[in-house]
């Protein structure tokens, strides 16, 4: 690479004392630093507010322009606010004051979005609760948060809350329904799971306050809260659970927030004109807020919450709302593109597709650009980024096979002793920037031990850095399989496996081996019409002509689906765990 140039990160006012530290690194070292010519436009110095005013400056920009479209209800940003302010006029009556923590139990909907400006705007932390958690999981986010109020929905209350209450010391919770803010002709069938939510009755809960009547008997508070950004915590987001026993409460501030909004929409601001949001990716996730919902407030687009994945009503609303921007995990992709009408729907309004949650297989990418003509990027981040950490920058910066280059921000690649090691080798991945979260909620050891004094972040993945200044993922560093000394990446066998025409889905774990410690097993979904017609050998012959002998799949077995969370990505570690049951109990018989 030519000589860094540092301008680029001056332009928002990145600390001199880290840039200083550019210049210890060589050009062969695996390094990176945003450069200008990677960028569309340059990021704007960051402002010292609260996220809300993020907002509320488009609101003051765009008053009649539509905000939100949820279940086909438009809302524009002056009504919008107005709203946002008369609920936070109800938690100050409520009692809640700057600091407190406030939780949300809903999916992906316009109360949601109420809930956390409302929060902000009078000081208090939002977290938002995994709407799949049951009564264990509940129970932990709440006390771990501290938060004694909570936003869900009628049902919800019903199930957890009514029973939960005392327990875990809930003093407010303030209910809503799921028709409290739809079109009056929404089709409930194309709801999924969510039906039953429609179709339960709405009636009064004894010691709940209903949502949009208290907004309706509320003036619009004219409260002033002073913000300090870099301290006051915005957002408490609960890491998955798929790499710790306990999940964490990650702790972003405003300025985190505010800067995430600014440098993902400036970054990539080469839209014709302001987007619309077909926003996916749930909201008790980092993504749920960056991706790419908080920059299209910022610039004063639409959102369109959706709240469980349907692809015939995706497609619809694509179609009918214009839809330009949609950032969502591989099997969104993959399964729009086996719908049967897919070739009959509109989707020239769409200008950026970014795949989140997962590494999209380059065949995937590949089968996205022929059937739409619009390329598929791939990104990379995680809960302690904000999102924010590596993304390919379509028309300026961008690689099939790569998760981009660092988004405002840093990144570096070492050893186990901490040392940067040479371009093209493995290595635990590092990143510095404003993105970067203040820490673990309550947990000072973990904080320490991932969050450095000098910016720098832990992530724990595996990844390289090419001599083309592109990053690339290899693994998370507990799934990488480890068979007679070789390590090997399950991405790298699932992405090969992922090119035969008949695979729809894959997963690739390693598994007990008496002789080779674990060895390589694979488990294929396969397309519909393919069942029965494709065997195991034939999967691990086609790997046989593409990788290398140590990493073709020694077992195959096919399933209906591949497990996963709530944002598509594969959970390895429950195929794992099954297969390490299964040896178990096949020593025990042999007993």
């Amino acid at each position: 690479m030519a000589e860094r140039d540092l301008s680029f990160m001056r332009t928002f006012g990145y600390p001199e004392k880290w840039l200083e530290e550019s210049s210890t690194y060589g050009v062969n070292d695996s390094y990176l630093i945003t450069q200008p010519g990677w960028s569309v436009e340059p990021i704007p110095p960051i402002p010292e507010i609260s996220i809300y005013e993020i907002f509320a400056a488009s609101a003051r920009k765009y008053p009649d322009d539509v905000a939100v479209i949820f279940l086909d209800r438009k809302i524009t940003y002056r009504d919008m606010d107005d709203m946002i302010n008369r609920y936070a006029s109800l938690l100050l009556d409520l009692g809640v004051k700057k600091g407190d923590v406030v939780a949300t139990m809903l999916p992906n909907c316009f109360q949601h979005w109420i809930a956390f400006f409302g929060a902000n705007r009078i000081g208090a932390a939002h977290t938002p609760l995994n709407v799949m958690y049951k009564d264990r999981e509940i129970a932990y986010q709440i006390k771990d948060s501290g938060a004694k109020t909570i936003v869900t929905y009628d049902l919800f209350y019903q199930l957890y809350f009514a029973k939960l209450r005392d327990e875990i010391g809930l003093k407010n919770v303030i209910v809503t329904h799921v028709k409290d803010f739809a079109a009056p002709d929404t089709n409930a069938e194309a709801l999924g799971m969510l039906k039953l939510f429609w179709d339960a009755p709405k009636q009064p809960l004894p010691g709940t306050v209903d949502l949009f009547d208290a907004i309706a008997s509320h003036q619009p508070t004219q409260a002033k809260v002073a913000c300090n950004p870099r301290e006051d915590t915005a957002l408490i987001l609960y890491t998955s659970g798929t790499t710790a026993a306990e999940p964490k409460g990650v702790i972003e501030t405003h300025f985190n927030l505010v800067f995430n909004a600014l440098s993902h929409f400036h970054m990539m601001n080469a839209l014709k004109k302001r987007e619309v949001n077909f926003s996916i990716m749930p909201m008790f996730h980092t993504a749920g807020y960056f991706l790419h919902t908080l920059p299209v407030f910022y610039q004063g687009g639409t959102v369109i919450p959706i709240p469980l994945f349907n692809p015939d009503e995706a497609l619809r609303v694509i179609s009918t709302h214009q839809v330009s921007t949609i950032f969502a995990p591989p099997t969104l992709y993959i399964a729009l593109m086996q719908h049967p009408r897919i070739s009959e729907v509109d989707l020239s309004s769409l200008e950026l597709a970014v795949g989140c949650g997962a590494p999209v297989p380059v065949s995937v990418m590949q089968q996205w650009e022929k059937l739409t003509g619009l390329r598929l990027t791939n990104g990379w981040g995680m809960t302690e980024t904000n999102c924010g950490g590596c993304m390919s920058i379509p028309g300026r910066k961008e690689m099939l096979d790569s998760i981009g280059i660092p988004i405002g921000c840093e990144i570096k690649i070492v050893d186990e002793k901490g040392q940067v090691v040479a371009r093209g080798q493995n290595g635990e991945a590092m990143v510095r920037g404003f993105q970067v979260a203040k820490g673990y909620l309550n947990k000072p050891a973990q904080t320490e031990a991932i969050f450095l004094p000098d910016g720098w972040m832990h992530t724990g993945d595996t990844m390289y850095i090419d001599t083309e200044d592109f990053v690339h993922f290899v693994d998370r560093g507990k799934d990488l399989i480890i068979a007679s000394g070789y390590n090997i990446a399950p991405a790298e066998v699932e992405n090969v496996i992922y090119e035969h025409p008949a695979v729809l889905e894959t997963a690739v774990v390693g598994i007990p081996h008496e002789y080779r410690g674990e060895t390589v097993k694979a488990f294929v979904a396969l397309k519909p019409g393919f069942q029965g017609k494709v065997t195991e050998q034939e999967i691990i012959d086609f790997c046989k002509d593409k990788l290398a002998t140590f990493k073709v799949p020694r077992y195959v077995e096919f399933i209906d689906a591949v497990p996963k969370n709530v944002v598509g990505k594969a959970l390895r570690r429950v195929l794992r765990e099954q297969e390490i049951e299964k040896a178990k109990a096949r020593k025990e018989a042999g007993n």
